[in-house]
């Protein structure tokens, strides 16, 4: 099991944590719920849209890996799929991502629901992580685990690991029988799915207002709410349009197949005007951005020979547009380019530095981490020299701990040295491991690492976990080099997966 997988799912973040090689003391038994107290979370902020950010939680560590060990048998906890038969997507543990093929399954069904009804309604629960009350979902008497991830907080799942996904899908299946069972008694002819807090309702124009009637209803008995914003009604055309991603990138490198001539090394790289033309077709910034990433993502893309091809300036400003317009395009292309001139040289170093500076002052620590990769993986170290400010500033504790973790600090370490507060573990434990502070561990493990909650003996639990760690100088953010393989690893088990679902089809 990929630890780091389950210790941050779904966002691109998880090929930098090095979870799976964290150590626990021998006979330390992670399934005593008296051995851990409450921890406190730290805050990583990722784009949702063009002006707003979600908040993603990391848990304390040593509390992660107790609740998954406990929890890792529970019904279904590798497929939330099989909780309810109206559940959209299937998750992949290998991959930490969802199973490839399911979206476009679920697609041709919405579109084929979509000629048996007038329309979809597409509707979701408001802050649905924040306001699912603990005590009402189903933990087989193991609730102190999920509680102690989000310092004892009964009031709400923390958002970005697998285990606050599981019971999530675990309690909307609740709703989901709830909905169901108002449908049939109303005798409303409708067919709905839905994944976590998303809703699909497939029915007839007379019934609209009943569908968000109801759904409001069901919603108000769980003591959630819908959010308002978020209604939206699609009919065949519309909804064919809005999905146009897939077609898009597909037929880009059926062309971009098409116009390469194998005999030369000056091919055109066709792809880039297609993606800048095509994007401009998809409705908003959501789908060009899953536009984009999924094209670079590709098998096409990432098999590319690119001494095959001449660079031209117009392809180069184009990248960097696109590098611009969605920094993880970066973690999947760069180290493709790194070998480019256009990508070695001063004028690539000048765009890298200037939006990464730029990132450094908005709210997005992912985009951050993107650029810094994109960097390091060009060697332009200076520009890291340059920023060191703008990162103390950014809050970014997983870029705070590359930083240490490439002894870029130095006067500035004695200001992080005074961050002593719980909220920091994460960088405090980096500030140990790569500094003078190791030299009195223990010490400075109940400074800067123990729980605040933690009493008597947890603390001691506490101190042996993180002792046993930094002695054995375990770091809890992967190199460079093991980012980029991790990244290759997932790309290439969704290419198998992609076959297989390929291979289920022809049969």
């Amino acid at each position: 099991m990929n630890t780091n997988n389950l210790y941050n799912f779904k966002n691109t973040v998880r090929h930098f944590f090095n979870i799976d090689e964290i150590k626990c003391k021998e006979g330390f038994d992670k399934t005593d719920i008296n051995n851990i107290s409450w921890a406190m979370p730290v805050n990583f902020r990722v784009r949702k849209d063009k002006s707003s950010y979600r908040v993603l939680k990391f848990p304390n560590i040593l509390n992660f890996l107790c609740a998954l060990e406990v929890l890792k048998d529970e019904e279904f906890f590798g497929d939330t799929s099989e909780f309810d038969s109206r559940k959209r997507l299937v998750p992949s543990l290998a991959t930490g991502d969802f199973m490839t093929g399911t979206f476009d399954e679920q697609l041709e069904e919405d579109l084929l629901n979509l000629c048996l009804y007038d329309n979809l309604i597409r509707v979701d629960i408001k802050a649905y992580y924040e306001r699912i009350y603990t005590h009402d979902i189903d933990t087989s008497g193991k609730e102190r685990f999920l509680t102690n991830l989000n310092t004892g907080n009964t009031n709400g799942l923390i958002m970005g690991n697998y285990i606050s996904l599981y019971f999530a899908e675990k309690y909307s299946k609740n709703i989901s029988e709830k909905i169901q069972d108002t449908l049939n008694k109303l005798e409303i002819d409708c067919k709905f799915s839905y994944f976590s807090d998303d809703f699909y309702f497939f029915c007839n124009k007379h019934d609209n207002e009943k569908i968000i009637n109801l759904f409001d209803k069901v919603l108000e008995s769980f003591n959630l709410e819908r959010n308002e914003d978020e209604v939206s009604i699609w009919d065949y055309l519309k909804y064919n349009d809005y999905n146009l991603i897939e077609k898009y990138w597909k037929k880009i490198v059926y062309d971009s197949i098409n116009c390469f001539d194998d005999t030369k090394d000056d091919n055109i790289l066709y792809f880039t005007n297609q993606l800048i033309y095509r994007m401009s077709n998809l409705e908003d910034d959501k789908s060009r951005k899953i536009f984009l990433n999924t094209f670079f993502k590709s098998t096409y893309f990432r098999k590319l020979e690119l001494e095959n091809f001449y660079i031209q300036k117009y392809n180069y400003h184009q990248l960097c547009y696109l590098f611009k317009f969605s920094p993880e395009i970066l973690i999947y292309s760069m180290k493709n380019f790194s070998t480019d001139n256009f990508f070695k040289g001063e004028n690539f170093k000048e765009f890298l530095k200037i939006r990464y500076e730029e990132s450094l002052k908005t709210l997005y620590h992912e985009e951050q981490l993107y650029y810094y990769y994109a960097i390091k993986i060009q060697n332009f170290n200076d520009i890291l020299l340059d920023t060191k400010d703008l990162v103390l500033k950014s809050s970014n504790q997983l870029l705070i701990s590359y930083y240490l973790k490439e002894k870029l600090f130095k006067e500035e370490l004695e200001h992080l040295k005074e961050k002593s507060d719980e909220k920091y573990w994460f960088q405090n434990y980096h500030l140990i491991l790569y500094s003078d502070l190791k030299n009195d561990l223990e010490e400075n493990i109940k400074k800067y690492l123990i729980p605040q909650y933690a009493k008597k003996g947890k603390i001691q639990n506490y101190i042996e976990f993180y002792k046993i760690n930094l002695e054995n100088n375990i770091s809890i953010i992967k190199s460079i080099d093991e980012v980029t393989e991790s990244i290759e690893k997932y790309l290439q088990i969704k290419e198998l997966e992609k076959i297989q679902v390929f291979s289920c089809d022809e049969k």
